[in-house]
């Protein structure tokens, strides 16, 4: 069995109810601003009812009065656009800020490999950068079309053994929190040694007999503090092993 290395890294996926609506605003408000602008523009400028009736007085004449206040329509969509701008520079800031207090999101990376017997291993790696403590209780695998059972069996902490009484368990962690990052010390990393069974057919097999599994790694932890907050950690691998 060749080693074979797969991985992606991804973020902690904290709940966030407002946070999908603030990343639509940001990224189409001022498209949607300047849609209905230029929509109620075509309207004045076709001169039919009702919409002459909407817009314009009965005994001027729409279309020039209307262009006439074209220096006000530009400063108000100038105005609409600068305040995107400062928008989004804030939100620099502030992430520079939150990096600077330790409110950094942990981040996760797996890999497939081979173990200490040559079996095939899905190797979990998660750096804690957040200055608050973060625990780690479950982790899964999931593909479009199978799942796949991941046996934690090994865990190491900052390079120290954790000893796992959840072992053979499908996704049990046990024993397993990272410290909350120290200002001048490196992130807490974590590092669990998972065999995998795959519960389906593979995406591909090659021509050497190696099945392959594009999938989903999903870890399932909290974080804590004056809140204890929910936490999952996610990132695509490739695993892959001998074609049964």
């Amino acid at each position: 069995m060749k080693t074979t290395i797969s991985a992606g890294i991804s973020h902690c996926r904290l709940p966030d109810k407002g946070l999908d609506k603030v990343k639509f605003l940001d990224r189409w408000g001022a498209s949607i601003a300047g849609a209905i602008m230029i929509a109620m523009l075509l309207t004045v400028i076709s001169g039919f009812e009702p919409a002459r009736t909407m817009f314009c007085k009965a005994d001027e004449i729409c279309l020039r009065e209307w262009m006439s206040a074209s220096s006000g329509w530009a400063a108000a969509i100038a105005a609409f656009v600068t305040l995107f701008a400062l928008r989004r520079q804030i939100a620099t800031q502030e992430r520079q800020i939150d990096h600077q207090l330790g409110n950094i999101e942990p981040d996760i990376y797996v890999r497939c490999t081979v173990g200490e017997d040559h079996s095939p291993v899905a190797q979990v790696t998660i750096s804690n950068r957040n200055r608050r403590p973060l625990s780690v209780h479950y982790i899964e695998a999931a593909t479009p079309t199978n799942r796949i059972k991941l046996f934690p069996h090994f865990v190491t902490i900052d390079g120290n053994d954790r000893f796992q009484d959840a072992f053979g368990l499908p996704g049990a962690v046990s024993n397993c929190l990272l410290p909350g990052k120290e200002d001048g010390k490196g992130a807490s990393i974590a590092v669990l040694t998972c065999f995998f069974e795959p519960d389906g057919h593979p995406d591909s097999v090659d021509e050497s007999g190696l099945a392959r599994y594009h999938t989903k790694v999903f870890c399932h932890g909290r974080l804590h503090g004056d809140k204890v907050a929910p936490c999952v950690l996610i990132a695509e691998v490739e695993l892959v092993m001998l074609s049964l």
